[in-house]
C-alpha cells in the first residue's frame, strides 16, 4: 500500500518536528469534550451548531470553560464562507485557551484538495471572498505568466479571444489570492499545517474518514501519521507528482470510508485492532454523511458524526457531547443519549427521526431496525 510511509518513519517524524509542523496530539483528565463534524463553507449552520452545543454565546465567544472543541475537518468547499469559518475557529483557539479549553481543528481531505490544488468542490463565494481593488491586477499578472509559460513550451503558440475566455471563466476574480492563502506558507495552509489530522483525546481517538486495514497493518503511531500528512501538504500543489501518500490515498486517514460504511461483520475485527493499536474505547469520524444525525457503530465503539451540517447536505445540525462517562447528541438543539454496548438503538434513531421528519434514509434506518429489534 502506502511505500513512500516505511520512507518516512521516525526520520520524517524528526524532520518535521525540526522544521516547526509537529503539534502535540494527545490529553488526558478532559472533562468535556464537544466535536462537530464536517462544515463545508456553511458559516451560519456552524455558529449555531456551536451555539446549542454550549460553546459560544450569541455574539461568537467563547463560553464553554474548559471544554475541547474537535472539528473534524472539511471546513472548505460547497459553501461560500470558509474565511469566515476559518476566522472564527481561530479567534475560539485564543479565547479557549484563555479560559483552559482547547479547539482541535483537524485536517480533512478537502483541507489536503485545497493545499495540493484540486479545486473541483470550491464554491465561487470562496474565490469571490478573497477579491479586493488588487485582484484584477494580479489577475491580469497571472494571465501574463500563463500565456508567457505556453509560449515557452509552443513558440507558435498566439493567445487569441477564445483562450482569453477560457482563462476567465477558469480563473475567476480572487483565484490568485486563494490560490496564495492555501498555499504552505500562505495565510490559510500555514494554519492547518499547524494542525493535526489524527488526536487522541482521554480514551477517544478522532480523525476525519478513518484507520484502513492496509494502514494499520505499516504499525504507524499518531506522531507517524500527523507527520506523514503534513510533509506531503507542506509541498503543496507543486510537489512530487503521482506519489500516493497519506494525505491522497482511498484508504488513508483523511479518505477511509470502511468504518462508517461497510458492513459490521466485514469490518467488526478490524475495529477491535484498531482499538487496540491506540489504546482507546471509541472512535470518531466525519468524511460520510447519511442519516442526518449522529451513528454509533459496533456497538457505540465507531460514532460516524458527519450529519450534513452545510445547507449542500442539508442543514442537519448536529454535534457529539463526551461527558459525565456518556455520550450525547446535541440534534437540532435536543440533547439525545447515544446507545452504547448492548443498548437498545431504537428509541435513539427514534428520537433522532422525530427531529428530522423529511430525512428518507434515516426513515428506512429506523424502519430496518424495528424490523430487526
Amino acid at each position: 500500500m502506502h511505500k513512500l510511509i516505511i520512507k518516512f518513519s521516525l526520520l520524517l517524524l524528526s524532520a518535521v518536528i525540526g522544521s516547526g509542523l509537529f503539534a502535540e496530539d494527545s490529553w488526558q483528565d478532559v472533562s468535556r469534550i464537544v466535536a462537530v463534524g464536517d462544515v463545508h463553507g456553511d458559516y451560519d449552520n456552524f455558529f449555531k451548531v456551536l451555539q446549542q452545543a454550549g460553546i459560544i454565546n450569541r455574539r461568537g465567544n467563547w463560553i464553554a470553560g474548559e471544554t475541547h472543541l474537535v472539528q473534524l475537518g472539511d471546513v472548505p468547499d460547497r459553501g461560500p464562507d470558509t474565511d469566515k469559518v476559518i476566522d472564527l475557529l481561530r479567534k475560539l483557539d485564543r479565547q479557549a485557551v484563555r479560559d483552559g479549553g482547547m479547539v482541535h481543528a483537524l485536517i480533512g481531505n478537502h483541507e489536503a484538495m485545497n493545499m495540493l490544488g484540486d479545486l473541483r468542490y470550491v464554491h465561487p463565494g470562496e474565490y469571490r471572498a478573497f477579491v479586493d481593488r488588487n485582484s484584477n491586477r494580479l489577475r491580469e499578472r497571472y494571465y501574463d505568466l500563463v500565456v508567457q509559460n505556453r509560449k515557452a513550451s509552443d513558440p507558435e503558440f498566439e493567445a487569441d479571444q477564445e483562450f482569453r475566455s477560457t482563462f476567465e471563466e477558469q480563473i475567476p476574480p480572487g483565484y490568485v489570492e486563494h490560490r496564495v492563502a492555501w498555499s504552505p506558507g500562505g495565510d490559510i495552509g500555514s494554519w492547518v499545517l499547524q494542525h493535526n489530522a489524527i488526536i487522541r483525546i482521554n480514551r477517544v481517538l478522532f480523525l476525519h474518514g478513518g484507520i484502513s486495514p492496509g494502514l494499520l497493518a505499516e504499525g504507524l503511531n499518531m506522531d507517524q501519521i500527523n507527520a506523514g500528512v503534513k510533509d506531503e501538504l507542506s509541498q503543496g500543489e507543486n510537489g512530487p507528482p503521482d506519489v500516493e501518500g497519506l494525505a491522497t490515498a482511498e484508504d488513508g486517514p483523511l479518505w477511509y470510508r470502511g468504518l462508517a460504511t461497510n458492513s459490521d461483520e466485514a469490518e467488526a475485527s478490524h475495529v477491535e485492532a484498531v482499538l487496540q493499536h491506540f489504546d482507546v474505547d471509541y472512535i470518531v469520524i466525519g468524511h460520510t454523511p447519511g442519516l442526518g444525525t449522529i451513528v454509533p457503530r459496533f456497538g457505540g465503539k465507531v460514532l460516524v458524526i458527519d450529519s450534513g451540517i452545510s445547507g449542500y447536505y442539508g442543514g442537519h445540525l448536529s454535534s457529539l457531547t463526551i461527558e459525565d462517562g456518556g455520550l450525547f447528541n446535541t440534534q437540532e438543539g435536543e440533547r439525545l443519549q447515544i446507545p452504547v454496548g448492548d443498548d437498545d438503538p431504537v428509541p435513539y434513531f427514534e428520537a433522532a427521526a422525530a427531529l428530522e421528519p423529511d430525512l428518507e434514509a434515516l426513515q428506512r434506518y429506523l424502519q430496518n431496525l424495528q424490523q430487526t429489534d
